[in-house]
């Protein structure tokens, strides 16, 4: 997991891709390599993975068929580019083939047919987080080994460029990262349509009042408590409760009075081409009676 910025030192942490019988899991921050092998039980790989101070996250989740990994692990993928491609698998075809023909500098506007809301994973994380924190996450799922008549099709510059997950840490060390992402302080978004740094979505004490919870924050429901939604550019701004969407503002900001509990969470869209495309993912504000 690497964060990078514009002329800014790179941020990155251990982590490994675990590929089992039952389901993939994502260890993010271990400190030592770790053999899926020796570990019969999930319980017990959950448990090692823990015990390095490291993240579990549920790849592929609608391929998971032990719905126990959820239960295990800190964090799900909300999208991932290998299920996207999987679930719309009769435009692949002619996606690589595109692909292969087109200019180098036209490969990225390709990748459009990707950037769609994933929603049995959406519904799955809104379901999982009415009665539990759990962070989202998006997956690249680069490996850099499709090719179509000898030219690259998957390559590390494109698919890592396509979507990304945006982190609020205090510093780029290893430790820090990995905190950021257990208390759910990101949000994930497809770069291949704007930048989304500059997004917030924050918990406020009245409208122009102190911040007093950021994404992943638990916040207690009081009166004056506020919802608020910046994006870096004029989009499409909804909010949901537990799910549910319950406002939608076109513009660069959104607020909302909370009047009662829920788990909140963002997403934006912007319009490309020829219709508006999702475009970020925050993670929940959870406000509890």
């Amino acid at each position: 997991l690497v964060l990078r910025g514009l002329e800014a030192p790179l941020g990155c942490t251990r982590g490994a891709g675990i590929a089992r019988r039952c389901g993939s899991v994502l260890a993010l921050g271990l400190r030592q390599a770790l053999d899926p092998g020796a570990f019969a039980r999930r319980e017990d790989l959950f448990a090692a993975i823990r015990s390095q101070g490291a993240l579990s996250i549920v790849a592929h989740p609608r391929g998971v068929p032990d719905p126990g990994y959820f239960d295990l692990a800190d964090g799900m993928e909300i999208y991932d580019i290998a299920d996207a491609m999987r679930e719309r698998i009769v435009d692949v075809p002619r996606y690589f083939l595109e692909f292969a023909l087109a200019p180098a500098a036209y490969q990225e506007e390709l990748l459009l047919p990707i950037v769609e809301r994933a929603d049995w994973h959406l519904a799955q994380w809104d379901l999982l987080t009415r009665t539990r924190r759990l962070v989202g996450l998006a997956g690249n799922d680069a490996h850099q080994n499709l090719t179509v008549f000898g030219r690259r099709v998957d390559p590390y510059d494109a698919v890592f460029r396509a979507v990304n997950t945006h982190i609020l840490a205090s510093s780029l060390s290893p430790e820090s990262l990995v905190e950021a992402l257990r208390v759910g302080r990101c949000f994930s978004s497809f770069n291949l349509l704007a930048d989304a740094a500059g997004f917030q979505f924050v918990v406020r004490d009245g409208e122009n009042g102190p911040v007093v919870g950021l994404m992943g924050d638990e916040v207690s429901i009081q009166d004056g408590l506020v919802l608020e939604v910046r994006s870096p550019v004029p989009a499409v701004i909804e909010l949901f409760r537990d799910g549910t969407p319950i406002r939608r503002q076109e513009g660069r900001q959104l607020r909302h009075a909370v009047d009662r509990p829920g788990v909140y969470r963002v997403e934006v869209s912007l319009k490309v081409v020829d219709r508006w495309r999702p475009w970020i993912f925050a993670n929940p504000i959870y406000v509890r009676a």
